[in-house]
């Protein structure tokens, strides 16, 4: 507890499409006072201020990845609970020491600062992207890492140091499998735009399985945690226990955006030839890229077993309700 008997919890990266959603949380539960690592407040207050109660938050701005450890002792000193989930993602063509500053050194740099600083709990959002490229198949926590890409690598890399880390009495790091909502920037936005736009195609049956996890229900999931989960080290898979085909995922989307047009399909085989034709003679025309076309015919689910038998986790949007309200941020942000 902090010194003033008052439970003080620290969400970094607050306007973020994770961190947000968990500030609204801890503020929803009454957890305790909400302290908001941001890069800019006046950003932040356009951003969030419909998310939580910016008058009853305590507000620390800041470059995360530029902090100094006087800073990180500054920014977590009477804090409980320490829930990091400000980092790099979405910049694929990032070098790996760009993702090493952000998403390694300066997660390295806060847990020492809980250290010094005796928070009790401290929270670390990783990634299923430590389990590589894929395929894998209702994967658990105890699968071997493989991690491939920058992101992936300093995920893997920060879970290993945070393994070997004496002093903090609960650590517990969460991966998430695909996180879409409100404030999305990743693959499932630019997905919904292709549909939207009458330029996405079924690849063959479809099939291909995915673990997805609505941004809201994985807040819900970290105060879980966070009020049930025992001290220790703890690891835990976050996902929909039902894993989505691409072809429903899609099918949903299409009924979110109320689209009367079905969408069409094309063999697997003809549209990775007829996308590296494109990516050779046109760079930078094509709709989706050889990358995103892999992910997207790459089974890629996890088991949430662990975390719902410790915590009860029970997601509580529906697909269809959780789709509606991302398409509903993109339109209000002027993002479809």
């Amino acid at each position: 507890m902090a010194s003033n008997g008052v439970k003080r919890i620290l969400v970094t990266g607050a306007t973020g499409m994770i961190g947000r959603q968990v500030a609204a949380a801890v503020q929803g539960q009454s957890l305790g006072v909400l302290r908001a690592l941001v890069r800019d407040r006046l950003e932040a207050r356009e951003k969030c201020g419909d998310a939580f109660d910016f008058a009853m938050t305590e507000f620390h701005q800041a470059d995360f990845s530029r902090m100094l450890e006087q800073d990180h002792r500054e920014l977590t000193k009477g804090c409980d609970v320490v829930i990091h989930a400000a980092g790099l993602a979405h910049k694929p063509d990032a070098p790996y020491q760009e993702y090493e500053v952000a998403n390694v050194r300066a997660t390295q740099a806060l847990a020492e600062a809980c250290v010094a600083n005796r928070v009790n709990t401290f929270v670390f959002f990783s990634s299923s992207a430590v389990y590589g490229p894929g395929p894998f198949t209702d994967v658990s926590e105890t699968a071997p890492l493989k991690a491939k890409t920058p992101y992936a690598v300093s995920k893997a890399a920060s879970e290993a140091f945070l393994k070997t880390l004496q002093g903090i009495p609960r650590v517990i790091i969460l991966r998430p499998s695909l996180v879409f909502g409100e404030g999305d920037k990743g693959n499932l936005i630019r997905m919904i735009k292709e549909i939207k736009d009458q330029r996405y195609k079924h690849i063959g049956a479809g099939d291909t399985s995915k673990s997805l996890i609505y941004a809201k229900d994985l807040a819900r999931a970290v105060l879980l945690c966070v009020t049930r989960v025992p001290e220790g080290h703890h690891v835990f898979n976050v996902a929909n226990p039902q894993a989505v085909s691409v072809h429903d995922l899609a099918e949903e989307i299409s009924k979110a955006l109320e689209m009367e047009k079905k969408i069409p399909s094309v063999p697997a085989g003809l549209l990775k030839f007829g996308v590296k034709m494109a990516e050779t003679f046109m760079p930078g025309k094509t709709p989706v890229s050889s990358e995103q076309l892999e992910k997207l015919t790459t089974e890629t689910t996890v088991s949430p077993a662990k975390l719902i038998q410790a915590t009860g986790f029970k997601p509580r949007a529906t697909l269809n309700a959780a789709l509606k309200a991302e398409i509903r941020w993109a339109e209000e942000n002027k993002l479809l």
